[in-house]
């Protein structure tokens, strides 16, 4: 693998934690509207138009993760260099830790050793 390809999957690795950010922060900044919304009923196109691009951003993160965990497995089933005992700990982290595993098996496997 180039080290290119290794600085893009590196950069797709950190991104979800990124994105999560992100969107605490984007509920966070609707705490106002929420309480403003207490005083009067919201039109519907009013609330889809808050709650619009929070769904496209969790649509996206949920994808990006999902193609994240199906590319870093198949890099773990493909990788000669683990034993299946630390192949299954780090499927278990995957499953588990979800998004914080993905940095850390990059930085650990992708950009430290070759297949």
């Amino acid at each position: 693998m180039s080290r290119n390809s290794k600085l893009f999957i590196g950069l797709l690795s950190f991104l979800p934690i990124i994105l999560c950010f992100i969107l605490l922060f984007m509920v966070l900044r609707l705490i106002p509207t929420f309480i403003e919304w207490d005083k009067y009923e919201p039109a519907p196109q009013e609330i889809f138009g808050v709650f619009g691009p929070l769904f496209m951003l969790g649509i996206f993160l949920g994808i990006l993760s999902l193609g994240l965990l199906i590319f870093f497995v198949m890099h773990l089933v493909r990788n000669k260099t683990m034993d299946s005992i630390e192949k299954i700990i780090w499927i278990l982290v995957f499953l588990f830790a979800g998004i914080v595993g993905y940095p850390i098996y990059w930085y650990m496997r992708v950009w430290k050793n070759e297949i």
